[in-house]
């Protein structure tokens, strides 16, 4: 249909028409009028007829698209007792195909070593053909076995997930514990846990934390496809304990290894931390004379003993080396003894696994050995000893010198870091 045809002819004759009428005289305006209208409404009406027409070709052309046969992608996560022969048949993979992806990924990740839980992806082309298998080796990276159909080949490659890094701030006032605040922000247990290490030397998380304390973070996220998939480190954080305020920011030593470090450039960690488990609860204190729970007798108890379940983590509270490590008689059971500089030693005793032996060198927070019940003991905690030039002090009560402060060389970046994380901070 020519709508700009229709519309020329249409003016022509309506021009032609206007002005014979204009000679005979007004009277004729109206008709005039209603003759314009007319032809206008059919040119119109035609337009119309012919959008629709359009409109319907490109839906057809639309609804044809769709018709065609799509790439696809299927997602899964290994379950227990799955293999990746397992998963890939079950996903219409040729046997033939599925021997192809294991042995060409051979070189660079051994697919026999799947783990439950891990995701995998497939995708096919849009005539359903094989195109590649990825599966997450960790949270880091991903193995990828791509088929090159030209030349026949399936090429593998190990590839670091493109991360998305933001940096977000939370907060929170305690009722009873700093896990317990941290899990009602819906945080993991880990946050928690990286907090009591910054603050460790400063506050003891088993007997300082008390209704009211309050504490802030700033925190790396690391997201994938706008999806959170795990936190980084903490930037910066403050503590409020009992009315005195701790804060500490992420820097890196003049070793480039991160520590935390107040504003003014004191390092937050001591040369011994305050405790040696993470999680705990105080059952037992340093004293001249406490009765024994198994003896029945009264006699000096020159420890702390922590309550914890068998297993937990023991790791040294400071850089040392190890001058005993096992059985002992006296009821200590499993004892590892620790000497560190300045005349002090440290005790862990009840272990049910040792993990160093005579003469090794540990550094602070070194997983040493486990919680036990070993030799004189109720129930499995650890009994904690600190020793100064040989004689037993209250672990509890203990002030030990700070650690390495921020080089002067790095204090300018360090202070210019400070301003910025404080403000995020606040």
């Amino acid at each position: 249909m020519n709508i700009r045809h229709t519309d020329s002819s249409a003016r022509r004759y309506l021009i032609e028409k206007a002005e014979i009428l204009r000679r005979r005289g007004t009277q004729w305006l109206p008709f005039i009028l209603l003759l314009s209208l007319a032809l206008a409404a059919g040119i119109s009406h035609r337009w119309m007829s012919h959008r629709a027409n359009l409109s319907e070709i490109a839906n057809s052309e639309v609804e044809s698209e769709l018709s065609l046969p799509q790439p696809r992608s299927v997602d899964g996560y290994f379950e227990k007792n799955q293999t990746v022969t397992h998963v890939l048949l079950a996903e219409g993979l040729s046997i033939e195909t599925v021997h192809e992806i294991i042995n060409a990924a051979k070189p660079v990740y051994n697919l026999a070593k799947v783990h439950v839980g891990r995701l995998y992806q497939l995708h096919f082309t849009a005539d359903n053909k094989f195109h590649d298998f990825r599966y997450h080796v960790d949270d880091n990276s991903y193995l990828t076995v791509s088929h090159d159909p030209e030349n026949g080949l399936y090429i593998p490659a190990i590839e670091n997930h493109q991360f998305e890094t933001r940096v977000e701030r939370i907060s929170a006032n305690i009722d009873s514990s700093l896990f317990a605040a941290v899990a009602e922000l819906g945080e993991k247990q880990s946050v928690a846990v990286e907090l009591s290490d910054i603050f460790g030397s400063d506050i003891d998380f088993n007997t300082d934390v008390r209704k009211g304390d309050s504490f802030q973070a700033l925190i790396e996220r690391k997201y994938l496809d706008g999806e959170l998939s795990k936190n980084g480190a903490i930037l910066a954080a403050s503590f409020s304990n009992g009315g005195k305020t701790f804060t500490g920011f992420r820097f890196e030593d003049e070793n480039g290894k991160p520590a935390y470090y107040a504003q003014d450039g004191k390092s937050l960690r001591r040369s011994f931390l305050k405790a040696p488990l993470k999680v705990i609860r105080i059952t037992s204190r340093f004293s001249t004379a406490r009765m024994h729970p198994i003896h029945k007798v009264v006699r000096p108890h020159l420890g702390v003993d922590y309550g914890a379940p068998t297993g937990t983590h023991v790791q040294a509270v400071g850089a040392g080396t190890v001058t005993s490590a096992g059985w002992t008689r006296g009821g200590g059971g499993n004892v590892i003894s620790i000497r560190h500089a300045g005349g002090y030693e440290t005790r862990y005793m009840h272990l049910s696994r040792i993990l160093v032996k005579n003469g090794a060198r540990v550094s602070q927070g070194d997983v040493i050995g486990h919680v036990g019940a070993t030799g004189d003991a109720t129930g499995p905690h650890l009994d904690f000893r600190v020793y100064k030039n040989g004689k037993a002090i209250d672990p509890t009560k203990v002030v030990f010198p700070p650690g390495n402060p921020v080089a002067n060389g790095k204090m300018a970046e360090f202070t210019e870091l400070c301003a910025s994380l404080m403000d995020q901070l606040n």
